[in-house]
């Protein structure tokens, strides 16, 4: 049996054990929250076509002395990813964090997990994406447990 260690209250409010927090569906350790906002423009477009958002978090890392024989095409371990559909309305959305990390993590680097957060339309009403949103992308552990910014507008706007 593991050893019993100490939490603090701060912890267990960021990994969401807590009912009617922030991070209520935060996943300790790699969870975090994404705070969508849309343009006037975009807002109006998505509420009228209906149109929801993903949201895309991609997981990867640089590969660990020995490891590099798990790495892509583009030399980085694949973590997995995590995908959220929703309605297109400004939300603080919680993602997991789950991926692939913690099977893989052995084969990073320094055990430092990237992240690279994308938004756009669900393309329910269209084959075309709509938005042009804010990228996140780097450090997983920069962001884990707290919300990121994403701001979208339409694209062209």
């Amino acid at each position: 049996m593991p050893p019993i260690r100490s939490v603090s209250l701060a912890a267990i409010v960021v990994a969401g054990l807590l009912p009617g927090t922030a991070g209520a569906d935060i996943a300790a350790p790699w969870g975090f929250e994404v705070d969508l906002s849309f343009s006037q423009a975009a807002a109006s477009k998505l509420q009228a076509l209906k149109e929801g958002i993903v949201i895309a978090a991609y997981y990867s890392g640089e590969p660990a002395p020995g490891a590099e024989e798990h790495a892509d095409q583009i030399g980085m371990i694949d973590l997995g990813e995590d995908r959220t559909e929703r309605d297109g309305e400004p939300a603080t959305v919680a993602i997991p964090g789950k991926g692939d990390i913690e099977t893989r993590l052995h084969w990073v680097k320094d055990g430092e997990p990237l992240v690279n957060i994308n938004v756009y339309s669900a393309r329910r009403s269209g084959p075309d994406n709509l938005l042009d949103c804010d990228v996140y992308d780097g450090p997983l552990k920069a962001i884990a447990g707290s919300a990121t910014k994403i701001g979208c507008k339409l694209i062209g706007e």
